[in-house]
């Protein structure tokens, strides 16, 4: 039996994000799971913040519950002219530092 390369996705988690933001929406850790399966929101808002993105955010209190709501400003989404293989690599950056800084946490 021949093995096949395995497929890379389209858009990666942050791309989705991106788009998301990009096209004036705000975005919550449920809306995130919900619309795109994403587990992990403010890991990616946080590397999307690190490759350049001005991404904003407020914690909002609803039912006696906590979650952040994150946006881009019109004025941040029309000067937002990061060419895609920049940010995918600052982003592949900013997740190489932070797998490095937990590597080295735990070796201590």
């Amino acid at each position: 039996m021949m093995a096949t390369p395995r497929q890379t996705p389209l858009k990666t988690q942050n791309d989705i994000i991106k788009a998301h933001l990009l096209a004036g929406k705000c975005i919550s850790t449920w809306q995130a799971y919900k619309q795109y399966n994403i587990t992990c929101l403010a890991q990616r808002i946080h590397e999307l913040r690190n490759a350049g993105l001005l991404i904003k955010s407020k914690i909002v209190v609803r039912d006696g519950k906590r979650f952040s709501n994150y946006w881009l400003d019109s004025e941040d989404r029309s000067s937002t002219t990061i060419d895609q293989s920049n940010t995918a690599e600052k982003v592949n950056d900013a997740v190489t530092r932070n797998t490095d800084m937990e590597a080295a946490s735990n070796d201590k």
